[in-house]
């Protein structure tokens, strides 16, 4: 039976195991893909009022030409939040990603999504994709301990054509932490070395009920 929260700060709690420093990207995805991982994980986002993909996916429709032809990989899709509102924009090429196959298993069923891949990313893990096979990338909650590493950032830029786009939606603490400081060095890198540029950054009200966020755009070059 899935687990179900009493208030905004029980389903906090019940996700913040999920980014403890030291976890593991493979225990997490374990616990992740534990029988009632995915319901449990649904129920803490709407206990949290979780607006985070709403921002995201308006982002990028702000950015994008012919938003019904451009091909989108949504990373760490969970169960495809970031894809509904992709949906709701007009998007209608979206492809979804996460570490953990029972959450994949979810967004296979909400009609939504064309392709799904199932893999770890960064850190020599390679997405399965081709090179420049993507107008742009989605991610939402995701650039956590456990979840994606900074190193993941070089290998989004592979799979992304030139001009495309990469929005990344997340907790506005992020840059306060090891892994935030450690996640922004990697871009900026990136950056210096001109894979790609930061188009913009927004700062916004409730990512969820207990935090505010950011979205931040960045175009390959």
């Amino acid at each position: 039976m899935s687990q179900t929260f009493k208030t905004p700060r029980d389903a906090e709690d019940f996700l913040q195991f999920f980014h403890k420093p030291g976890l593991g990207y493979n225990t997490c995805v374990e616990e992740y893909n534990k029988i009632n991982g995915p319901g449990s994980y649904e129920n803490s986002i709407v206990s949290l009022n979780y607006v985070g993909p709403r921002y995201c996916a308006q982002m990028l429709s702000g950015v994008m030409n012919d938003i019904p032809n451009a091909s989108v990989l949504d990373i760490a899709a969970g169960t495809g939040w970031v894809g509904q509102e992709l949906r709701k924009r007009g998007f209608r090429k979206i492809d979804a990603h996460d570490g953990a196959a029972a959450m994949v298993d979810v967004c296979k069923k909400t009609g939504i999504y064309q392709n799904f891949f199932v893999s770890f990313v960064g850190d020599g893990h390679r997405l399965p994709v081709e090179n420049e096979t993507y107008d742009a990338l989605t991610c939402c909650g995701a650039t956590l301990e456990n979840h994606l590493p900074p190193s993941s950032q070089a290998e989004f830029i592979r799979v992304i054509k030139p001009g495309g786009f990469f929005v990344n939606c997340y907790r506005k603490n992020l840059p306060d932490l090891d892994y935030g400081k450690k996640w922004r060095a990697e871009a900026q890198r990136l950056e210096d070395e001109g894979k790609w540029i930061l188009y913009g950054r927004l700062t916004f009200r409730n990512f969820h009920k207990l935090t505010d966020g950011n979205v931040d755009i960045y175009q390959v070059l």
